[in-house]
């Protein structure tokens, strides 16, 4: 549905006290106009500017676009004690890989979940090769069973709209203040449906991931350590050359190789983005 909007901004720091946090966040004004010249609601018009929603009735909010790539990740854990390692992560995307913060919710049954929107759609084996390394970085204590990587190659294409009330818990999941997560360590979601305007408020602070900014990730999440880095400076090592069979691969080992300048690998890693 085509839009037009006007945005205001403005930058401030927030922190977390439990957790010794601090987030950058947007504040945004948005007004949607639909094709129609009828106002959405601000949180429907922000639903549809971050992940695509296209109606207030659409219940599972599409990871993917129509063309197979993925326009939305999700980190999802099953468990509301794991609430610090949950803000590990959201310190570690923002500070360390320079990321937007990403929507944070109650699932509505026992969990969080970390929504990612990306302002350009990128190949499904480049998201699932981000998640894996976000996760050997920041989730290695998480158990697979309890943890949920979206999309995921032959898995769910698809999530459940937030806010939504859960069938199995009879709780309603909601997006919130990160600042305010460990209010929620000891259940995943709200006894009463959230309020519209405030949780349009929480999705207007987030801005999708521009490619430049995943490429930057992506190799930083790549990068050895000094320890792992092999042979040092002037010994003799493995050099990329010939045998690659697909673009793809090549670009793969220019960014997994350290002796590589890093800008570089951006660079490769840029390119992998748009490797469809």
């Amino acid at each position: 549905m085509p839009l037009k909007r006007e945005t205001l901004l403005y930058r401030g720091n927030m922190k977390s006290g439990g957790c010794h946090l601090k987030f950058r966040r947007f504040s945004r004004l948005t007004v949607g106009i639909d094709s129609n010249g009828a106002e959405m609601t601000r949180l429907q018009s922000e639903l549809e500017r971050l992940f695509r929603v296209p109606d207030a009735v659409t219940k599972e909010v599409a990871l993917l676009d129509g063309n197979g790539r993925v326009a939305t990740l999700v980190v999802g854990f099953a468990r509301s004690r794991d609430w610090p390692v949950v803000a590990a992560l959201l310190e570690g995307l923002q500070e360390t890989l320079g990321l937007p913060l990403p929507a944070v919710a109650v699932d509505g049954k026992a969990g969080f979940q970390l929504w990612l929107p990306l302002a350009e759609p990128i190949a499904p084996e480049t998201a699932a090769r981000f998640l894996a390394v976000l996760r050997r970085q920041y989730l290695g204590d998480i158990a697979d069973h309890d943890l949920a990587l979206l999309p995921t190659p032959g898995g769910p294409e698809h999530a459940r709209r937030i806010p939504g009330l859960s069938a199995d818990s009879g709780r309603w999941s909601t997006f919130i203040d990160p600042t305010m997560g460990a209010m929620f360590a000891d259940e995943g979601g709200l006894d009463f449906e959230p309020n519209p305007d405030r949780q349009a408020d929480q999705l207007a602070a987030i801005t999708p991931i521009e490619p430049a900014d995943l490429a930057r990730a992506l190799a930083a999440l790549t990068t050895p350590s000094p320890a792992d880095q092999g042979p040092a400076e002037g010994t003799p090592h493995a050099t990329i050359g010939g045998g690659y069979s697909e673009p793809r691969e090549f670009l793969m080992a220019v960014m997994n190789d350290a002796s590589v300048p890093l800008g570089l690998r951006i660079e490769a890693a840029k390119a992998l983005l748009n490797v469809g």
